[in-house]
């Protein structure tokens, strides 16, 4: 249910790159400018993208909706807190 997967699928002009996230129910492939599928010459540079693609979502903002994630929660610290500012918060090492 909730997988992460990419792999490669080969069709008969090349490769596609496949990704799957948690947040869809199947995998789709990686998608051009005109929004269809890239097709890739080789295996190699179709796994190369399917690397690329799944780093840059889990090193990514982690993006909801074209907002950032910071942004819910400086709204959500609003709604449980009108007109005070946000809890600062601090990190302390251990000694």
């Amino acid at each position: 249910m909730n997988q992460f997967a990419g792999y490669v699928q080969e069709v008969p002009m090349g490769y596609r790159a496949m990704l799957r996230f948690a947040k869809d129910a199947r995998p789709n492939p990686i998608v051009g400018e005109e929004g269809r599928p890239i097709i890739f010459a080789t295996e190699a540079e179709a796994w190369r993208e399917v690397t690329k693609h799944l780093l840059a979502y889990f090193n990514g903002d982690l993006r909801r909706d074209g907002e950032t994630l910071m942004a819910h929660r400086q709204a959500a610290e609003m709604l449980f807190r009108p007109g005070k500012k946000p809890i600062p918060v601090e990190t302390r090492r251990r000694a």
